[in-house]
């Protein structure tokens, strides 16, 4: 995972598979586990740090491809809550 200075957060592969390692091993959340990773890795949300988000093109072979929607819901809703204005069309 990669903030970089434009505001781009970069999901990889390897996020992806934390995200259902901690799912599975541990019980926790999508959302919750994102949260955790961003600790992890020094990764600070404030208003308006990031401006967009660009996620692996499939999730990682072995994975069910259908819980994308979910996996970018929980990170969406995670950055919403540093930064409310983020996804919110502005006229």
């Amino acid at each position: 995972m990669e903030l970089t200075e434009q505001g781009v957060l970069i999901i990889d592969e390897e996020d992806i598979c934390k995200l259902y390692f901690y799912l599975e091993f541990d019980g926790i959340l999508f959302k919750d586990s994102f949260r955790f990773e961003m600790r992890l890795q020094d990764i600070e949300l404030d208003p308006g740090s990031v401006s967009a988000v660009i996620y692996p093109q499939e999730i990682p072979e072995g994975f069910p491809s259908g819980d994308l929607p979910f996996i970018v819901e929980a990170i969406h809703s995670v950055i919403r809550e540093n930064d409310p204005g983020f996804g919110v069309w502005q006229r």
